[in-house]
C-alpha cells in the first residue's frame, strides 16, 4: 500500500512538473508576441513619423531655444548623458546582473544600450536631408531612456516603482532639456522614445528566457492569474 501510494504521488509530482513547464512555455512565447508586437509597432510609428508624413507634405518645426536663461543648466543635464557616464552606468547595471546571477541580463543591459545608440546614429545620418534635424532623435535622450528601461531589466522587484519613477522622471528631465536649449523638438523626442521602446521590447523578450527574471514576471498577477487558475483545475 505505502509503495503504491508513493508512485501515484511520483506520478502526481511529474504531472506537475509537466504543467509548469507547459505553463511557462505558453507564459513565455505570449510575452514574446505581445514584445515582438510592440516592438514592430514602434519601428511603423517611427517610420511614419520620418518617412511617410514627410512624404505626403508634412513639415516639421525647426528648433529653437525656448528659454535663453536655461539654457546653460539644460546643457549641462544633457551632458551628464555622455559617453563617459552612460559607459560608468551600463558597467554598475552589468554588476547588478551578475550578483542577481542574471546572466541574460547583461547581454540584455548592453544591447539595449548599445542598440538604441547605434539605431539613434543610424536613423539621424540616414534621415538627414528631408527632415529637420532638430525632429530626429537625439542621443542624449536616447541615453537616459535606455538606461532607465535596462535598470528595469536586472532590479528586483519590490525595486521597480522606484526605478520607473525616477527614471521617468530623468527621460522628462533630460527631454526637457534637449528642447529648452534648442537640441530638439517634441517631435525629435518622441522619435527617440520610439527607438528606445523598441530595443526594450526585444531586450525584454530575450529575459523571459532568463530563468530568475522569468520567475519575476511570473509572479506578476496581472499575467498570470489566468495560468493560476488553470494550475487549480488541474
Amino acid at each position: 500500500m505505502t509503495t503504491n501510494t508513493d508512485s501515484m504521488e511520483f506520478v502526481e509530482l511529474n504531472d506537475e512538473e509537466s504543467n509548469e513547464e507547459e505553463l511557462d512555455a505558453v507564459f513565455r512565447r505570449r510575452g514574446t508576441t505581445a514584445r515582438a508586437i510592440a516592438a514592430g509597432a514602434a519601428a511603423l510609428m517611427l517610420l511614419t513619423t520620418l518617412v511617410v508624413l514627410p512624404t505626403l507634405g508634412f513639415t516639421y518645426p525647426h528648433s529653437r531655444v525656448v528659454v535663453t536663461e536655461l539654457v546653460g543648466p539644460s546643457e549641462k543635464v544633457l551632458q551628464s548623458f555622455g559617453i563617459t557616464p552612460v559607459l560608468i552606468a551600463v558597467a554598475a547595471l552589468t554588476v547588478v546582473a551578475l550578483i542577481r546571477k542574471l546572466h541574460y541580463g547583461i547581454g540584455a543591459v548592453i544591447t539595449l544600450t548599445i542598440g538604441a545608440s547605434l539605431t539613434t546614429a543610424a536613423v539621424r545620418t540616414w534621415a538627414a536631408g528631408w527632415v529637420p534635424a532638430s525632429a530626429l532623435p537625439n542621443g542624449y535622450v536616447t541615453a537616459c531612456a535606455a538606461l532607465m528601461c535596462a535598470a528595469t531589466l536586472v532590479a528586483a522587484t519590490r525595486h521597480l516603482p522606484i526605478v520607473w519613477g525616477l527614471g521617468t522622471v530623468a527621460v522628462l528631465a533630460v527631454g526637457s532639456a534637449a528642447i529648452i536649449s534648442g537640441a530638439a523638438t517634441i517631435i525629435g523626442v518622441t522619435t527617440t522614445l520610439l527607438i528606445v521602446a523598441g530595443w526594450w521590447a526585444a531586450a525584454s523578450a530575450v529575459m523571459l528566457y532568463s530563468p530568475v527574471a522569468a520567475q519575476r514576471e511570473a509572479r506578476n498577477p496581472l499575467d498570470t492569474a489566468a495560468m493560476a487558475v488553470q494550475r487549480r483545475l488541474r
